[in-house]
């Protein structure tokens, strides 16, 4: 109730998500629980002109004297300017206004927003942009190009596209840990690991996959034993644990993403990662605006971040493309690995796996 008058139902659901996401910092998990999957082969497209299909999107924006677009998102600067580049040599005339905020902060900023009658955004690129959907805020639409997309990494009525693939792993500091010391989280459960493993506990999406593969009470038994025996600490934010693992003041992440990793590595600092499998991979997902102030630019945009060169450009960032005709980098990055595509989380469950979170890993 607001000023003793119902909220309509979106806004209501707005309101929802918004508490929620004080409460608990994140988002909950889904009932859903789609089967451990093998990593697909990079495979030939189906006939399609990709590049006919966004000039006719860009033709649309054009004739629509759209010549900006709103684009929030939780990549980081150093990362989103080549891309943001890659969009301004194709499309010269719309530019692209790049928002950048973590997670929960960009999903408040939208909600709130659209709860004033403010239509700001046209795409929300994170790991929340699926909660658009429930308040219907977020338009279906599948651009033409999203038929390559892994079928595991989309939501079948356009609601959201997966940019990236994280892959969940453990990550070591080579210097401190040697190669092959340590294969799968029970190898974690060892004294003389205490006070050396690092863990995000706002990785909910991570448990939640490791309880739908293994069980609740085995998935507690193992993380609980790892606890009491070796310690965990806690720390936000997966920039920052790689940070601490690289620098050896924390040897071993729990559980960090695969491409942080995998960057650091190439730039010769001393990390490798741990596949346990079936891996839990969480997706970077984007969703456009219902109301969108530049429809046909956002479209358009939707098509972009999706091409053969946007995806090419991620890959060659160590991240993992949801394209399945577009090789990793390299190419045998996680060939081989099985999957598992833990499933979007709702707000409505979050208190649960936060609670629990926070419960093992204090």
């Amino acid at each position: 109730m607001v000023g003793g008058r119902s909220l309509p139902r979106p806004l209501a659901l707005c309101a929802a998500i918004l508490i929620t996401l004080t409460a608990c910092g994140g988002a909950g998990t889904s009932s859903a629980t789609p089967a451990a999957s093998a990593t697909p082969v990079a495979t030939k497209p189906p006939t399609f002109d990709e590049s006919a299909e966004a000039k006719k999107l860009y033709d649309a924006a054009v004739a629509a004297k759209e010549t900006e677009l709103n684009f929030y998102g939780t990549i980081n600067e150093a990362e989103a300017k080549p891309l943001i580049d890659i969009w301004n040599r194709a499309y010269p005339t719309i530019k692209l206004n790049y928002i950048r905020g973590d997670d929960n902060g960009l999903l408040s900023r939208v909600l709130t927003e659209e709860q004033s009658g403010k239509h700001n955004f046209d795409v929300l690129l994170g790991q929340n942009a699926h909660l658009l959907a429930a308040p219907g805020l977020s338009l279906s639409y599948l651009p033409p190009n999203a038929q390559l997309i892994d079928p595991d990494y989309k939501d079948k009525a356009g609601q959201w596209i997966g940019l990236y693939a994280n892959w969940n792993v453990i990550q070591i500091n080579t210097d401190k840990i040697k190669k092959g010391e340590i294969k799968g989280y029970e190898d974690l459960a060892n004294a003389k690991y205490k006070g050396q493993i690092l863990v995000d506990n706002s990785d909910y999406e991570w448990y939640a996959g490791l309880v739908a593969i293994r069980g609740q009470q085995q998935t507690d038994d193992l993380l609980q034993k790892i606890v009491n025996t070796a310690g965990v600490t806690n720390l936000t934010g997966h920039g920052n644990i790689n940070d601490k693992v690289v620098a050896g003041e924390f040897p071993i992440a729990l559980n960090n993403y695969l491409n942080q990793a995998e960057r650091s590595k190439r730039a010769g600092a001393p990390t490798e990662w741990i596949a346990v499998e079936p891996v839990v991979v969480q997706l970077g997902k984007y969703a456009i605006s219902k109301s969108a102030p530049h429809p046909n630019a956002a479209k358009l945009l939707s098509n972009f971040l999706i091409s053969f060169d946007a995806q090419k450009y991620l890959t060659s960032m160590g991240r993992i493309t949801t394209r399945i005709d577009v090789p990793n980098d390299p190419p045998n990055l996680v060939s081989g690995l099985k999957k598992y595509a833990a499933a979007p989380m709702q707000s409505d469950q979050q208190n649960v796996i936060a609670a629990k979170m926070k419960q093992l890993f204090k």
